[in-house]
């Protein structure tokens, strides 16, 4: 793209305070930051945080495919650990998958966003809060506004979200634990089934940091959202055991409640105005990885000039529409169509039908008709009536893509 595009002269409002404000410290407003840095380093971006740190306590997993080419040269500092693949360990079947698989934490993210560059035009405000956000600015906390020709909120799903996204939850307690002898996996498993499951589909999700580091995680596919710490940590505790660790510390812990949603928002028609990740919908609704089509929103923010971001982000929407509709299929079939107890099924043959290829297409919400023909298309789960599928396959969202996205004021809590 011509360089002249983004030049500092060509901003129409020179008494505007930035370029880009960015409101909330998260995933997707750190990869818009690092994305325009990339492609437009002489813009003023200010990047708006409530908290005292940003990316709050998470733990970001992906395929290293998720780096596609336009992306890779500016979020590849952000992998903090990499392996060569992982397995998976379902219905008594292992496979070990051959895609290298990614990690970052939130205090490695934080450090890439807050390292000194001399050439850096960022300016990041924490412990400030927005109280109102419109078109060209944002109200803070303290009564200050500031103004920017391109206004993207990022904060996260809003309390009136949970209302749309019923029926399922992707749940999860993890503990990053310091060992004293080697962990025995040096690959990660995202999916150990070898426990009871109770409350849906459960597994183990293990992390191997370091020979003596370990994320471990109890995860569940439930219908509901409530989630014990303890409970969790018993069952973290016997599977360290059943490999042999028997003396830890835990250094920290993190946990989650993730809504799937079987209807609602598609990606970016979720609210009036610019809203980036979980807020704007741009999630992957049947795994609820977000970093994927976060790199792609942030690529599209930065490589857009700002008049034709909101035409350039509902070409994106449109792009993935049919995909989020499947995705929210997947969840109905899983939550609604299916017993709990035969839910690892679905997974199991998730795992055995599609090549690699396929598995990160789908995790990169990149999947093509013929790999969603695949996932669904074979001997059903034992208890799943075909035509109860077929009405549930037929089934659209209840908020259509619009035909142009929506630039009115908007105000969400803080």
């Amino acid at each position: 793209m011509d360089p002249k595009v983004f030049s500092m002269e060509n901003r129409t409002d020179k008494s505007k305070d930035s370029d880009y404000i960015l409101v909330g410290g998260g995933l997707q407003s750190g990869l818009m930051a690092l994305a325009i840095a990339h492609h437009r380093p002489e813009a003023d971006v200010i990047l708006i945080e409530q908290n005292s740190m940003l990316a709050g306590n998470h733990t970001w997993s992906f395929h290293a495919t998720d780096l596609v080419a336009d992306c890779a040269p500016w979020a590849n500092q952000l992998v903090e650990s990499r392996w060569p693949g992982y397995q998976v360990r379902i219905g008594n079947r292992t496979r070990s998958i051959s895609i290298p698989y990614c990690t970052c934490s939130s205090s490695h993210f934080n450090a890439v966003l807050t390292q000194p560059a001399t050439d850096s035009r960022r300016r990041i405000l924490t412990k400030t809060k927005v109280e109102a956000i419109d078109s060209d600015g944002v109200l803070l906390g303290d009564g200050q506004r500031l103004s920017a020709p391109v206004v993207i909120d990022n904060r996260g799903a809003t309390r009136l979200d949970a209302n749309q996204y019923t029926g399922g939850f992707q749940k999860f307690w993890g503990f990053e634990i310091k060992l004293n002898r080697d962990w025995p996996h040096a690959n990660p498993i995202v999916m150990d089934d070898q426990i009871d499951q109770q409350d849906g589909f459960r597994f183990i999700y293990s992390l191997p940091m370091e020979t003596r580091r370990v994320l471990v995680e109890d995860t569940r596919f439930s219908n509901n959202p409530s989630i014990d710490r303890d409970e969790c940590w018993d069952k973290v505790r016997a599977y360290l055991e059943s490999h042999g660790c028997h003396d830890w510390q835990v250094i920290r812990e993190e946990h989650g409640v993730l809504p799937m949603p079987m209807a609602g928002t598609m990606p970016g028609t979720g609210l009036p105005g610019l809203a980036g990740g979980y807020r704007g919908g741009w999630f992957h609704a049947a795994t609820g990885y977000s970093f994927p089509l976060a790199l792609q929103v942030a690529h599209t923010v930065a490589t857009s000039r700002g008049s034709e971001l909101s035409d350039q982000l509902l070409k994106l929407s449109t792009e993935h529409a049919w995909r989020a509709h499947f995705a929210r299929f997947l969840n109905r079939l899983l939550f609604e169509l299916v017993k709990p107890q035969t839910r690892y099924q679905i997974f199991k043959r998730f795992y055995r039908v599609l090549d690699e290829a396929a598995i990160g297409r789908f995790y990169g919400h990149r999947f093509t008709p013929w790999d969603a023909f695949r996932i669904v298309v074979g001997v059903p789960p034992m208890g799943l009536r075909p035509m109860n599928f077929l009405r549930s396959f037929s089934k659209r969202s209840t908020y259509p893509i619009p035909t142009q996205p929506s630039t009115q004021s908007l105000k969400v809590p803080g």
